[in-house]
C-alpha cells in the first residue's frame, strides 16, 4: 500500500525558499498528541489536529417548513409543467421558508466558561471519559445555552452512569413565548423530557442536500445518537427542539438494544453484521459476522484512548485480513471543511470521488425509519411490535425525511459507537447520474469541446499518457539534478521566450489528440514525471480534494482560481439545476436558489484546464501503484 506524506501527495516538491533574516522566532507550544495509527490503514499519511475554535450556529424550536407542508398536502402541483413537483413550483406560488435568527456561539468563549465547572457537571466537557480536554459534545452546547441565556434551562439532570443508557437524562424548559416565565404556556417546552437535537455540518457552497424530502432538510438531520457523545465540530449548525414522545421512545429503544448487546457480550463491542451492497444494491454480501471491535485511537486529537467509533469496525475487520482501506478528506471543492477519514476501499472496490461507500449504522429494525413518505411501522413505545402504531401525522412530522437515524452525514471517525450497533450496512453509490455530473475518468479516452461556443470547433481527445520506463527508455529522462526538479509546470522555464531544448524549435504539443497547447504531462511522456510522487488510489475528479487548502502548487493555470458567473454558465455537471428533485440548488432555508457566481479552481465541475486537464494529466504523472 502506498503511504506517502499528505504534503507530498497533494503538491509537487517545490524549491526551498530562503530568508535574509537572522532573527529567531518562537511560536506557542502545542500539546503533543499521541500518534495516530492511520498509516497502517490509510492511503494517505496525515495527522489531523482538530481545534475547538470558530462558531457554532444554534436555533431553538421546531422549524416551520412551509414547503414540506405544501409538498405533502393535496394542493401540491407542477406549476412549470416540467414533470416534477419541487421547490421551483413552490417558489412560483410564493411558498417560501424563512429561517429564524441564529444564536452564534463563539467556541473559545464556550470553552472558557465550561472550564470553570459552572454547573457542577465537570470542568470542561460533561463527558471527560469520551472527549479530550478542550473538545465538547452537543450536550455541552446545551449546557452553555442554559448557563448564558435566560430563556432556557436544564432541570432533573441524571448522570450518564445512572440512566442505564450511558447518556445524561434531563428536562428542558424554554420560554418559547418570550413572556419571561417558564410555564405550560410554552407548549411542549416546560420541563420536557423530549428535547433532542438535529444537526448539519458546514457544507460550504453545496446546495444539493437541503431538500425537505430528498435531502438533509433545512432543520438538520434527526438522529438516535446520544447527545453527550456527539462531537461538536465548529461550523456545525444545531437545532434544539421538543420532539414527539414517540420519537423519544424510539431513540431510547435503539439505545437500550445497544446496551443489552454490550452487556451480553461481556462489556465488549461486538457487531453482529457488517454487510455491503454493490452494483446499486444488486449484490448483497455479508462481509463479517460477530466482529469484535477494538479501539484504534485514530483521532487522539478528539477522543480519549479506548473510545470506539464507527471507523474502528473497518479497521478491526482489516486486522482480521479483510480488504478495508481508508483515506482522508481535507477541505473539498465545495469549500466544506471535512477534515476527516473516510472509507475508501472494500473488497477491491474503491471510491472514485463522486462514487463511493455510504454507511448506515444502527439497529436493523430502524433502517427504514427515515424516508420520504415514511411508513413508521412500529409502536408508540418505540418497539418494533408495539401497539398502537405511530400515527400517520406523527410519522410525517418526525421521520419524513431522507437522512436520519441509521443514515447520517456523520463521518465514521467521529461516530461514537461505544456499545455497538446491530448492523453496519455499506452501499456503493454513484452521484454521477443523480447530479448529472460529467464523469472524468482517466482510464478511458473522452472527447471534449474546448471552444467557448461549444460548437464542436475545438474537439480534443482526453486520455492518460504513459510515462517512459527508466530501464529501457532511450530518451533523455529528467533526474534529481534537473534545475526544475519537482516543479510540475515545464513552461515556467521552458517557454517560447526561452526555448532551451528541441533545437530551439517551438515546444511540441499533443496535436494528435487535437490540442494546440503545451502540456507538461505530454512532455512527461518522453522525459519522465520530473519527481512527481505516485498517486494514492483515486482515479477521477482530483480537484475535489486538491482544491481549497490543498490546491496544487506549480501546476500552471491548474494552481489558479477563477470566477464563474451567470446561471447559464453554471448549468451542467454536478450543479445542473435543470434536472429534477434532489439535484436542484436550494438556500439554507430549503428554497429554490440558483447558483449565480462561484469562485472555482480551474479544474472543476464547470471547467477543465487545457494544459493540466484533470484527471488525465494527474494520472499520467501520478500513476497509482500497481
Amino acid at each position: 500500500m502506498n503511504r506517502l506524506p499528505l504534503a507530498i501527495l497533494l503538491s509537487t516538491i517545490c524549491a526551498t525558499g530562503c530568508s535574509d533574516s537572522n532573527e529567531e522566532t518562537t511560536t506557542p507550544t502545542e500539546p503533543t498528541l499521541p500518534t495516530s495509527p492511520a498509516t497502517a490503514y490509510s492511503t494517505i499519511d496525515v495527522t489531523p489536529s482538530a481545534k475547538f475554535v470558530g462558531n457554532i450556529i444554534v436555533r431553538l424550536g421546531v422549524f416551520d417548513d412551509k414547503y414540506k407542508k405544501w409538498r405533502l398536502s393535496g394542493e401540491a402541483k407542477d406549476i412549470n409543467s416540467d414533470g416534477h413537483i419541487d421547490e421551483i413550483d413552490a417558489k412560483a406560488l410564493n411558498i417560501v421558508n424563512v429561517l429564524e435568527p441564529a444564536i452564534v456561539i463563539d467556541a473559545e468563549k464556550m470553552n472558557a466558561l465550561l472550564q470553570t465547572n459552572p454547573d457542577g457537571l465537570g470542568k470542561g466537557t460533561a463527558r471527560p471519559d469520551i472527549f479530550v480536554d478542550g473538545h465538547y459534545s452537543v450536550f455541552d452546547v446545551l449546557r452553555y445555552l442554559a448557563l448564558t441565556r435566560e430563556d432556557i434551562k436544564l432541570d432533573s439532570i441524571t448522570p450518564y452512569n445512572e440512566t442505564g443508557l450511558d447518556t445524561y437524562g434531563f428536562t428542558v424548559s424554554w420560554d418559547q413565548n418570550g413572556d419571561g416565565i417558564f410555564d405550560t404556556q410554552d407548549i411542549n417546552s416546560f420541563n420536557s423530557p423530549d428535547w433532542h437535537f438535529k444537526f448539519k455540518f458546514d457544507g460550504g457552497e453545496l446546495r444539493r442536500i437541503t431538500g425537505g424530502l430528498d435531502g438533509v432538510g433545512p432543520e438538520g438531520e434527526a438522529n438516535y445518537e446520544r447527545m453527550d457523545q456527539f462531537w461538536v465540530q465548529p461550523g456545525m449548525h444545531l437545532r434544539f427542539q421538543p420532539l414527539n414522545p414517540e420519537m423519544t421512545a424510539r431513540r431510547k429503544w435503539a439505545m437500550q438494544q445497544q446496551m443489552n448487546r454490550y452487556q451480553q457480550a461481556g462489556n465488549k463491542v461486538v457487531l453482529p453484521e457488517l454487510v455491503a451492497s454493490i452494483d446499486n444494491g444488486k449484490t448483497y454480501q455479508t462481509l463479517v459476522k460477530d466482529l469484535e471491535i477494538s479501539a484504534h485511537n485514530l483521532r487522539p486529537d478528539i477522543f480519549q484512548p479506548g473510545v470506539i467509533t464507527g471507523i474502528d469496525a473497518f479497521l478491526s475487520a482489516k486486522d482480521l485480513g479483510h480488504d478495508f482501506v481508508i483515506n482522508y478528506w481535507p477541505t473539498v471543492a465545495s469549500k466544506a471543511p471535512v477534515e476527516h477519514y473516510a472509507l475508501f476501499r472494500v473488497k477491491g472496490t474503491a471510491s472514485r470521488v463522486g462514487a463511493g461507500w455510504t454507511t448506515r449504522l444502527g439497529e436493523k429494525a430502524t433502517i427504514t425509519d427515515f424516508a420520504p413518505f415514511a411508513k413508521c411501522n412500529f409502536g408508540i413505545d418505540g418497539t418494533p411490535d408495539g401497539e398502537p402504531k405511530v400515527s400517520h401525522k406523527t410519522c410525517w412530522e418526525e421521520w419524513n425525511t431522507y437522512f436520519g437515524g441509521n443514515m447520517l452525514h456523520l463521518m465514521t471517525d467521529v461516530w461514537v459507537m461505544n456499545q455497538g450497533v446491530e448492523q453496519i450496512h455499506l452501499t456503493y453509490k454513484s452521484h454521477y447520474d443523480i447530479f448529472d455530473m460529467e464523469e472524468f475518468n482517466g482510464n478511458f479516452p473522452k472527447e471534449r469541446d474546448f471552444s467557448e461556443a461549444n460548437d464542436g470547433s475545438d474537439i480534443v481527445t482526453l486520455r492518460t499518457l504513459s510515462l517512459p520506463v527508466e530501464e529501457t527508455s532511450t530518451l533523455p529522462l529528467l533526474k534529481a539534478s534537473h534545475f526544475g526538479w519537482g516543479i510540475a509546470d515545464c513552461e515556467t522555464c521552458h517557454n517560447d521566450k526561452t526555448p532551451n531544448g528541441h533545437g530551439g524549435f517551438p515546444w511540441p504539443v499533443n496535436s494528435v489528440d487535437g490540442f494546440d497547447t503545451v502540456q507538461p504531462y505530454y512532455c512527461a511522456s518522453c522525459h519522465g514525471s520530473n519527481g512527481a510522487p505516485e498517486g494514492h488510489g483515486e482515479t477521477a475528479r482530483c480537484y475535489w480534494c486538491h482544491s481549497e487548502n490543498q490546491l496544487p502548487k506549480n501546476h500552471g493555470e491548474a494552481s489558479a482560481k477563477q470566477w464563474i458567473s451567470g446561471a447559464e454558465n453554471l448549468e451542467g455537471n454536478w450543479h445542473n439545476y435543470t434536472i429534477p428533485a434532489s439535484t436542484i440548488p436550494r438556500d439554507a432555508a430549503g428554497n429554490y436558489s440558483p447558483y449565480t457566481e462561484i469562485l472555482s479552481a480551474t479544474n472543476s465541475d464547470w471547467n477543465m484546464s487545457k494544459s493540466f486537464p484533470d484527471p488525465y494529466s494527474c494520472m499520467s504523472c501520478h500513476p497509482n501503484p500497481e
